[in-house]
């Protein structure tokens, strides 16, 4: 068994993935359309505190919106339609249950990959002690260092 630290696997060079809560949607397609490798972005207040992520795939219930599909199956997909559609910008478009997605450099990659799983992110923001995003933790970059470190 591995015992991995988040300071061991994150990058501290993910900062195109933080956006604004102000950033209008189009913005937000258009970094998501300019960087195919982009899975999420990390949406923050005016004191660059987390607010929550939007993960790429949240994108495909806004555009089946803007293509006339109503993608609904029950209670909560209709108020997450009604909640995607009347998103003009980052803050309205985050998903509100991800605002505790952040892990610190002392985390374990468990906790990690358990907020991963909950959440149904494919990356969270590394923050430090204060709240400030420094990076952040793609399961791409833990399957890499997992791999790398099972090598004999």
């Amino acid at each position: 068994m591995i015992s991995l630290k988040v300071k061991d696997v994150y990058s501290s060079e993910r900062y195109n993935e933080i956006v604004d809560k102000g950033t209008p949607i189009e913005d937000i397609i258009k970094i998501f359309v300019e960087t195919p490798k982009l899975r999420g972005m990390f949406v923050v207040d005016e004191n660059n505190k987390l607010l929550g992520v939007i993960p790429l795939s949240d994108l495909i219930s806004w555009a089946k919106l803007m293509t006339g599909v109503l993608p609904v199956k029950d209670i909560h997909d209709l108020s997450e339609a009604i909640r995607v559609s009347l998103s003009k910008t980052a803050g309205g478009l985050v998903r509100k249950e991800t605002k505790d997605a952040a892990v610190e450099l002392d985390d374990s990659v468990t906790d990690a990959l358990d907020k991963m799983i909950k959440l149904e992110l494919t990356g969270v923001p590394v923050v430090d002690k204060r709240g400030k995003i420094v990076g952040g933790l793609q399961i791409l970059d833990i399957l890499k260092v997992i791999l790398e470190k099972e090598k004999p």
